[in-house]
């Protein structure tokens, strides 16, 4: 991608504080995965675990660090606006689906592929069954991200008309939605309930987006700071009052979290992070408008689902090489010493995700043209075994305990790339993806 190019041909009216955000999001996402890995040898063992299973100060830092809300928000804005530009140029829904859905899934391809090899590969040479899963679980985990944002794409028509029809209410409704299930969830003590929050968390972050897009009047900073000291005194009360867990992800082991499934107090941080944006917007449009800070957003959009997809497979790779020569991991997680390295842990998992962003990132400039759109029916039962098959690739593993791949969910998951056309091209597309909305 000629990145120089992209930042020239960048619109004068685009709202660059979108694309900042999304930037923003995932890189604040990886480095909280970097930052959260606590590696080290005890007696000969290697030990890795999660810094906020060792210190429960910790947790407060996954509110800075949570910010896959900020993602979805951002969508919103970006969905909106680009199918309303394609329902005027006459494009169908379905076409516009396949559209976004190829963009995304097509550096997954790659990913997959690999990994794939690679179980086998390790499988063929007599590998214990369990690292082999753990490993391949671990490496597929980012991609329930994926899966939930697929479905909201796939909604867009949908929600939209409700956006248009109902504006505020749609988003009171679920915020309102996902507190009832949470309410339902505690008072039947069935954890399978709160799983319905994955969509109304989500669609609720992306309804906030559209509310972002098509606003007629920006709101003052008064009503903003108003708007966000309400939606902290929310979140706290929430948290601190010890209705939900203070940690914004999963902890290992923890008996309760805000994220599987997602709370209404994810939806509070949600709402912070919203009245955050919305208070920087004029001064981060204004700086963006400069060549440099501008150009490194770009860069970022450039290779931005490679970086998320491959973060953990670098930091893989780093444990398993440090382990083998025996160097780095010596030090006790959260002592002294082991914070004054966290610079140099920042820098050489940086080092070893630089490769695997120069061999793949290409791929996300690969997508396939919608020259001729596959049938509704067909682009409907692609989206389907799309979604489905990488939701039970996350949750259930890409092998099974003993090793053996779970060929059923490899053969839906290719089947919906297939029939949405989520494959790779064999020439990079012509279109810059920074001149798209």
């Amino acid at each position: 991608m000629d990145i120089r190019r992209a930042v020239e041909a960048t619109p004068e009216d685009r709202n660059r504080t979108v694309d900042l955000a999304r930037a923003v999001s995932i890189s604040l996402v990886v480095l909280g995965h970097w930052l959260a890995a606590a590696v080290w040898v005890d007696d000969g063992v290697l030990r890795f675990t999660n810094i906020l299973e060792l210190a429960s100060w910790t947790e407060w830092l996954t509110w800075i660090v949570q910010v896959i809300p900020v993602f979805f928000i951002a969508g919103g804005y970006a969905n909106l606006r680009s199918f309303r530009s394609a329902r005027r140029r006459g494009v169908r829904p379905a076409e516009w689906i396949v559209v976004r859905f190829r963009r995304l899934l097509t550096p997954v391809v790659p990913f997959l592929l690999t990994w794939l090899a690679l179980v086998l590969v390790t499988r063929a040479v007599g590998v214990d069954p369990g690292l082999i899963g753990s490993g391949s679980l671990a490496a597929v985990t980012p991609l329930w991200f994926l899966a939930v944002y697929l479905l909201v794409i796939a909604a867009v028509p949908v929600t939209l008309r409700l956006w248009e029809r109902f504006g505020w209410w749609s988003i009171v409704a679920g915020t309102a939605a996902a507190v009832v299930v949470d309410v339902a969830r505690a008072a039947a003590g069935q954890d399978w309930i709160g799983w319905s929050n994955y969509v109304f968390v989500w669609f609720t972050a992306h309804q906030l987006g559209y509310l972002w897009a098509d606003e007629e009047r920006r709101p003052s900073p008064r009503a903003l700071g108003v708007g966000a000291t309400v939606a902290v005194v929310v979140l706290i009360a929430l948290t601190v009052g010890g209705v939900y867990p203070i940690s914004m992800v999963g902890i290992p082991g923890a008996t309760r979290n805000n994220t599987l499934p997602p709370t209404a107090a994810l939806l509070a941080l949600t709402a912070v992070q919203y009245f955050a944006i919305r208070a920087v917007e004029p001064v981060a449009n204004r700086f963006l408008r400069r060549t440099r800070p501008w150009t490194v957003v770009v860069s970022v959009q450039a290779i931005i689902m490679t970086l998320y997809l491959w973060h953990l497979t670098a930091l893989a790779l780093v444990v398993l090489a440090g382990y083998g020569l025996g160097v780095g991991f010596g030090i006790e997680p959260l002592s002294a010493a082991w914070w004054w390295t966290r610079p140099v842990w920042l820098v050489v998992l940086a080092a070893a995700t630089w490769p695997l962003l120069w061999v793949f990132g290409r791929f996300e400039h690969r997508v396939r043209p919608v020259v001729d759109p596959p049938a509704p029916w067909l682009t409907a039962i692609g989206v389907v075994a799309t979604i489905v098959g990488i939701a039970f690739l996350v949750v259930r593993g890409v092998v099974d305990a003993g090793g053996h791949v779970r060929w059923e969910l490899v053969a839906l998951v290719a089947a919906g790339v297939v029939l949405v056309g989520g494959f790779p091209a064999r020439e990079p597309e012509a279109v810059t993806r920074s001149s798209r909305t």
